[in-house]
């Protein structure tokens, strides 16, 4: 029950972009090959683990059909990633962020890649399914500034974010999401030094995605050598060691917000690791610390 609703252990006065929430990268990338699978576990498996940020990047085929998306691989439907999502909404008070894109255009090598979006139809999966009138937080002003009691009184459950607003109920809602190939290609413990430097050099203005996992890429230390699972088996070892890196930083502290990584629903290990910063931050309720320390042991 405690993943379910952790969020209610939240004071009033904090803040959304200083509450640290486990988020999970290509999050709807259950079902696709090893070769692009970063998920073991549907959005609604990753929620019941934690999970309150999700990535989710999608494309249409040529005959216009939407598909979650990782490069050239097409997994689950977006009807069937909006009716994930539609349960959580459906069975849960809890709020949660969306990074709703089509999938980038990439380079691999020479080869050009660009992906087609069908926005008519992610438009009517969110009407359809989100019940946006209702609980698409869009007008807000500066993001720094809303609490957890303003989302409360609002009875919004969710913010779609999109660079370019390019649905119906998206905002153009500052996400640094830093990420850069060779570092992200590192071996895992230099990797796991490398990427703290993010949360030191950049103040965000919004939402801080922090990404965990590493990515095989042509050129880099991995390469091509690993899949994305094979991949976290090294560093999901690491990863108390990370957070413990974190929460000794006062700056690294204050800044993380979004913590984000691969097979977020394998086990709670990485949750734990996360949902442990907000008792740092002060983030949790006086009267509920207790048991929500003894929830993530």
């Amino acid at each position: 029950m405690f993943y379910k609703n952790w969020m209610s252990y939240i004071k009033d006065d904090a803040k959304i972009t200083k509450i640290v929430m486990p988020g999970s990268h290509n999050s709807a990338t259950t079902g696709m090959s090893k070769l692009a699978r970063c998920q073991c576990g549907s959005l609604y498996e990753q929620y019941l683990c934690g999970v309150r940020f999700f990535d989710i990047r999608i494309k249409a085929d040529k005959k216009g059909r939407l598909f979650a998306a990782h490069g050239i691989m097409k997994g689950m439907t977006a009807q069937a990633v909006f009716e994930n999502l539609k349960k959580i909404l459906d069975e849960s008070d809890e709020f949660f962020v969306i990074s709703l894109q089509t999938y980038m255009n990439q380079k691999i090598g020479p080869v050009k890649l660009s992906y087609d979006s069908n926005t008519a139809e992610t438009n009517r999966l969110i009407k359809e399914l989100l019940s946006p009138e209702k609980y698409a937080l869009t007008e807000f002003g500066d993001i720094r500034n809303i609490t957890m009691g303003d989302i409360r009184k609002s009875g919004k459950k969710y913010i779609i974010i999109n660079a370019h607003k390019e649905y119906d109920y998206s905002c153009n809602c500052p996400l640094d999401a830093p990420w850069n190939a060779d570092v992200y290609g590192y071996k895992p413990e230099k990797f796991i030094k490398e990427i703290q430097k993010y949360l030191l050099e950049i103040e965000s203005e919004g939402f801080f995605w922090f990404q965990t996992q590493q990515t095989p890429n042509l050129g880099t230390e991995n390469g091509w050598t690993k899949w994305p699972d094979d991949l976290d088996e090294t560093t999901r070892k690491l990863f108390p060691s990370l957070m413990a890196d974190i929460a000794a930083d006062p700056v690294m502290l204050e800044r993380v917000n979004i913590v984000a990584g691969d097979f977020m629903s394998r086990d709670c290990m990485k949750s734990n690791e996360i949902l442990r910063l907000n008792l740092l931050k002060d983030t949790v309720k006086t009267e509920l610390r207790e048991k929500f320390e003894n929830s993530i042991k």
